[in-house]
């Protein structure tokens, strides 16, 4: 019995002893305070006692271990409770300043920009100019993320950002120019006459152009609001009523400040009416190439921009609305950066036309010269051989008289003479006629030909107007 005690008492203190090593979580669901006593014959046994030692020993570490834990678990308590504490003020923090920065967002500064100017019309310029500025951005950002996405580098990404958001001079002119005429700051049919540079391209045809604007300064609302004493140039204008007929390409419009009536030509009243001092009364309508709505136009919340195929002009509609057109295929969404480039080329290909319809007119003008040139010569010809037929007529009678020649020989003469002249002139005339005719006919084939040098040209073409009766550079469909 002694032994057999004693071996399960080793026995029980090597198994847990062993999963004490093993698993401390069997020392967690052990009772360390539980008191373990020898009765019997172990009471007097010294190797007994010993591990009875042993074990309360044990007991002691587990109970210190567990103390260790709990104070652990405490410490890791506070310390997560501290975290916590600290993210929320961090965050707080960070809310803050966002807040003290979105002060100085591009936005909210730029917005701060456009309050201090007056001019309303202006003001929608310049948030037009900022837009057009995001427009860039974004699509800077979207391929730089594109780039990454495909497992571009970052120094790829960074170059396709830069190319995307570049606004180059050409395109911030042209924007410029659609945003001034948008907010009535400009011209349409002035804006067209400036080169993609934004330089105003001076021929014949721009010149013509320009004056119907200004063929009388009396007629300049920016003078008119200049000068509002000039009686004279008010009083002077005024003289029509309501049910006036102007004359072709002319419009009745009624003037706010003077009170009266005046017939002025369209694009005058144009500008009448957006610098707000006037109103057409009469029955006629503005014709103007302008249109308002384009891609770059910022529609109330809920609309956007679409084409319409069969108008050929951008409106604002509702999103519905255009999710339908597009589905029907009566509208179309058009990019910015698109419309911009091609405005760009539209706006080049028009001052290129000018200047071929000009070198047109050149050739136009030189054939004139050179019909001119060859009448002249004919013409000379002619009085060379009227002159030669009269002093041969005088020959003749200064020989009748000086009784050289009978009175028969001479009429038969004099009747020779003017045959001869009769038949010089007609040969003239033909050769005349035969000149004209090959001068036109390499006129006809160097127009022909230059014509035919701009069949494959994508943007520009030079056809025949039976109107004008000559060719003339339009733009190709």
């Amino acid at each position: 019995m002694y032994a057999v005690n004693l071996v399960v008492i080793a026995g029980f203190l090597g198994l847990f002893l062993s999963l004490l090593s093993a698993n401390y979580s069997f020392a967690q669901s052990f009772n360390s305070t539980e008191q373990i006593t020898l009765t019997g014959d172990l009471a007097n046994n010294p190797v007994a006692q010993d591990i009875l030692k042993k074990i309360e020993q044990t007991k002691k570490w587990i109970k210190e271990l567990e103390e260790r834990n709990y104070e652990a678990i405490k410490d890791k308590q506070e310390l997560e409770a501290k975290r916590a504490q600290a993210l929320e003020m961090l965050n707080k923090d960070l809310k803050e300043w966002e807040t003290l920065w979105d002060y100085y967002s591009p936005r909210n500064s730029f917005s701060r920009f456009v309050d201090s100017v007056q001019d309303s019309q202006v003001k929608e310029v310049f948030w037009d100019q900022f837009e057009f500025h995001q427009i860039k951005v974004d699509a800077g950002r979207t391929a730089l993320k594109k780039v990454l996405k495909d497992g571009g580098s970052l120094g790829d990404a960074l170059q396709a950002y830069r190319k995307a958001a570049e606004t180059k001079r050409i395109e911030l002119i042209e924007a410029n120019s659609m945003f001034n005429v948008n907010h009535n700051l400009a011209y349409y049919n002035q804006q067209i006459l400036f080169n993609s540079e934004g330089q105003y391209v001076e021929t014949s045809v721009t010149r013509k152009h320009l004056e119907k604007y200004y063929q009388d300064f009396r007629t300049n609302p920016a003078y008119l609001q200049a000068n509002p004493d000039d009686a004279v140039s008010w009083d002077e204008l005024g003289q029509t009523n309501p049910n006036t007929e102007c004359r072709n390409e002319m419009v009745v419009v009624y003037r706010f400040q003077a009170n009266d009536y005046v017939c002025v030509s369209m694009l005058t009243a144009e500008m009448w009416i957006r610098h707000g001092m006037g109103e057409i009364n009469g029955h006629s309508e503005v014709q103007s190439d302008n249109n308002s709505v384009t891609p770059l136009t910022k529609c109330d919340d809920g609309f956007i921009v679409v084409y319409a195929l069969e108008s050929k002009k951008y409106s604002c509609v509702l999103q519905e609305t255009a999710d339908s057109w597009i589905s029907q295929g009566i509208a179309e969404i058009h990019d910015p950066q698109s419309f911009i480039s091609d405005r760009i080329q539209d706006k080049a290909t028009s001052v290129t036309i000018l200047g071929i319809n000009q070198q047109i007119q050149g050739f136009e003008n030189e054939f004139a010269i050179q019909q001119a040139d060859l009448k002249k010569i004919f013409d000379l010809k002619y009085s060379d051989a009227l002159t030669k037929s009269k002093e041969d007529e005088k020959n003749a009678i200064k020989d009748l008289n000086d009784g050289k020649v009978s009175k028969e020989e001479t009429s038969s003469k004099i009747m020779q003479i003017r045959h001869d002249y009769d038949s010089t002139q007609a040969n003239l005339l033909e050769e005349k006629m035969a000149s004209l005719e090959h001068l036109e006919e390499k006129h006809t084939e160097k127009l022909k030909k230059f014509a035919d040098s701009f069949e494959f040209d994508p943007h520009i073409q030079v056809v025949w107007n039976s109107d004008l009766s000559r060719y003339n550079a339009v733009m190709r469909n």
